[in-house]
């Protein structure tokens, strides 16, 4: 056997044997920075954030339709849906949602958005005029 094969075949075998090695390596450092970027873990937090939001919403529209429910129809069918009416409506919806949403998502709502007390309140005109147009 020549010199320059003997170098091929010790070659040829220390490479089969480190590859499998330096790929394992590869894999666990590629794994090891995913975990360090917190890709997955802001992935998570930002469903949680869209389930809690979901919620509110979900819960500001029912507040809003029990309230049409409950007052506003009976008052628009007697025709005395007047503005202070109007304000009641949208005191007791306000007070419904509030009551509905979960701390958790008061907080989320806060911090995305500045103000809770103002997001509610768009919410509430805007479901309103959703309600209307069903």
């Amino acid at each position: 056997m020549e010199f320059s094969e003997m170098i091929n075949n010790i070659l040829y075998t220390v490479l089969t044997a480190i590859i499998p090695v330096v790929i394992v390596f590869i894999a666990n450092l590629i794994s090891a920075k995913i975990k360090e970027s917190n890709i997955i873990a802001n992935a998570t937090k930002n469903e949680d954030l869209t389930k809690l939001i979901e919620g509110a919403l979900s819960d500001v529209m029912d507040a809003v339709l029990y309230v049409n429910q409950v007052y506003t129809d009976s008052l628009k069918a007697n025709g005395t849906f007047d503005k202070t009416a109007q304000q009641e409506a949208f005191n007791r919806a306000y007070v419904e949602s509030i009551n509905m949403i979960s701390f958790e998502a008061k907080k989320a709502i806060e911090k995305l958005y500045g103000s809770f007390d103002k997001w509610l309140q768009i919410k509430i005109e805007s479901s309103v005029n959703m309600a209307k147009k069903q």
